[in-house]
């Protein structure tokens, strides 16, 4: 059976599969589908969780998924694959139990994106056959809203549809960034309905710096305070690629205003269009009058840079490549 990610929740109220294959990009969806599959799980008497990862190897699969429970209960086994699919002698094991899966045994495996070539593996078609395969596809720029209500609701939070708007438009398509936004408002324990200047505080509270607030100072060539709030993000645990994502973003966007300026638009037109708030609009203003398009061209290699770093594939620190992208950006 397939499935799409807003199927899958009526799917689960009905039936619970002995397998699911949560395939997508979309971290903050897939986490919300596997929990959604746990907590169907555990009602269903699946009260032991094991982990298993890629890296582990096929003996350890093979083990896992035949020895059984030791304590003779029903197990969840959640498999990670989200940097690779399973390679071929572990799409081997993966097959041969698809065909004639346990009762006592439900796997999730986390998958990237199928390809049209993965899509036709054999035990793709087996997971297929004998379960759920559930494909979680980017929320559209227009439904960002929407996502944001419904997911501020699951926390118990009222919010007015133009403070969702403004969030979408801070975060630009990125769920992570928008569902972390939704937690502080939680942990703050606001009782009133989240309106627009609630969203602005959140998004420039001094006291917990957002990437947003990272960003804004950067454009603004405010050197001591962008690399104070970076120690912040740094400190709090935010992942360096969520931060360079942010500065990257950013710096296509002004790529595309610097262009259009260079054709004789005017810069307030363009604002006007791209619906950028006021609040941010000093800022870019600041940068534009410094530099141009190829000087955002030159900022993006060097934020590629960093990105090959944060993956492994460069020597380097990349919070101190970060920090240098700061100085030299300023």
């Amino acid at each position: 059976m397939k499935l799409n990610y807003p199927q899958l929740e009526t799917h689960l109220v009905k039936h619970l599969a002995p397998l699911y294959l949560i395939a997508g990009d979309e971290i903050i969806l897939k986490q919300d589908a596997i929990q959604l599959i746990r907590k169907t799980a555990k009602k269903a008497g699946f009260s032991e969780r094991t982990p298993f990862a890629a890296s582990a190897g096929e003996e350890q699969l093979y083990s896992l998924l035949h020895a059984g429970s030791l304590l003779a209960e029903k197990r969840l086994l959640e498999m990670d694959f989200r940097e690779h699919a399973p390679a071929k002698s572990l799409a081997k094991i993966l097959q041969e139990y698809a065909n004639h899966p346990s009762l006592d045994t439900l796997v999730v495996m986390d998958c990237p994106k199928l390809d049209a070539k993965l899509l036709k593996a054999a035990w793709v078609k087996s997971f297929e056959a004998s379960g759920v395969i559930v494909t979680v596809w980017p929320i559209a720029r227009e439904q960002l809203p929407q996502w944001i209500l419904a997911r501020a609701r699951k926390y118990k939070l009222q919010m007015e549809a133009n403070a969702a708007r403004l969030l979408a438009d801070y975060v630009e398509g990125n769920l992570i960034a928008a569902a972390q936004a939704i937690e502080k408002l939680y942990l703050l324990k606001i009782q009133q309905p989240v309106d627009v200047a609630m969203i602005q505080n959140i998004l420039s509270d001094e006291s917990h710096f957002t990437i947003f607030d990272f960003t804004d100072s950067l454009m603004a060539g405010d050197k001591s305070r962008s690399l104070h709030i970076l120690e912040h993000l740094r400190e709090e645990g935010i992942e360096p690629v969520l931060i360079l994502w942010a500065i990257t973003r950013e710096l296509r966007s002004l790529a595309v205003y610097a262009e259009k300026m260079q054709r004789g638009e005017r810069l307030d037109d363009i604002l006007q269009k791209e619906r950028v708030f006021a609040k941010r609009q000093s800022g870019i203003r600041q940068f534009l009058r410094k530099y141009n398009v190829a000087d955002c061209l030159r900022y993006l290699s060097h934020a590629a840079d960093i990105d090959q770093i944060i993956k492994g594939a460069k020597p380097g620190n990349h919070w101190e490549s970060m920090q240098l992208f700061c100085l030299r950006m300023l």
